[in-house]
């Protein structure tokens, strides 16, 4: 997505109802692969206007059907599955040319009083103690190098000590910018953050040398939200890879707030190729 911080996220959430459940998307950028955070992000702007807004998203379950083009509108279609006392139920379809590349499962709850509990946080050094992503982008093959021209949002990774064979990494997270008082506009551009490293861990454990030997794709996404948190303030990204095999890899993050409370879990399955050596990056 090019352009301003503003624009490029506010994109995210500017639709255009053609029908009471229907909706257009315009072009985010130039030919080529579009990024999967942006559908996901898309397609829960898209649901939330079809729910009261005294529900909020709790949990998002996608599926990568087809290469999207940024260059290319999008339709959305938004099917109305449930709206009982306390929860509502969504399902999105996102067509592009004629065939739909995306599709996921939105469930959007009241809310309710019960007991509480949650993973503390690991100790991690805090955010200010530690430099961006471009020097570990160019030092080795840890995150995807486009990330460092990545200008919405603020990624420092936490130094990794020894050798993990789950491919554990942290970092911390936020907008380079402040995003508006709204709920919902924080859970879109928080679901499209987190698409942005969490498939990533699953090849760390296999890469041998500085050079990235792996290239991940996204089959399908879960995102489950505890509870609402603002994306332009820090957060820390606690991600890992449980299993890789037959092709394809599993990877879990756990989110937590500056103060140390659980507010996100992630689970993302990936397929792995191969990079011939004349790939570039």
């Amino acid at each position: 997505m090019n352009g301003s911080l503003t624009d490029r996220l506010m994109l995210l959430v500017d639709l255009q109802r053609v029908d009471a459940d229907v909706f257009t998307a315009l072009p985010s950028g130039e030919p080529g692969r579009m990024f999967g955070g942006e559908a996901a992000a898309r397609a829960l702007a898209a649901a939330q206007l079809t729910v009261s807004a005294d529900r909020a998203v709790h949990v998002t379950q996608a599926t990568y059907l087809r290469p999207g083009d940024p260059a290319e509108p999008l339709w959305i279609r938004v099917d109305r599955l449930r709206d009982g006392r306390a929860f509502s139920l969504r399902r999105v379809d996102i067509e592009q040319a004629g065939k739909v590349i995306f599709t996921a499962m939105f469930s959007f709850h009241l809310g309710a009083t019960a007991f509480e509990h949650h993973d503390p946080m690991p100790p991690v050094p805090a955010p200010e103690e530690l430099g961006g992503l471009r020097g570990w982008t160019e030092a080795q093959a840890v995150w995807p190098r486009w990330l460092a021209g990545e200008r919405s949002f603020d990624l420092r990774p936490v130094p990794v000590r020894g050798r993990d064979v789950a491919g554990t990494r942290a970092l911390w997270c936020r907008t380079t910018a402040p995003v508006a008082n709204d709920p919902a506009l924080h859970a879109c551009l928080w679901l499209y953050a987190s698409d942005l490293t969490l498939v990533a861990s699953i090849r760390l454990p296999h890469e041998r040398t500085a050079r990235k030997s792996w290239l991940m794709t996204s089959l399908n996404h879960t995102a489950w939200f505890h509870r609402p948190f603002r994306v332009d303030e820090w957060h820390l990204v606690v991600q890992r890879s449980p299993r890789a095999c037959d092709g394809r890899g599993l990877a879990q993050a756990q989110v937590f707030t500056r103060e140390g409370e659980l507010v996100s879990s992630l689970a993302q399955e990936g397929l792995a190729s191969a990079i011939p050596g004349e790939y570039k990056e």
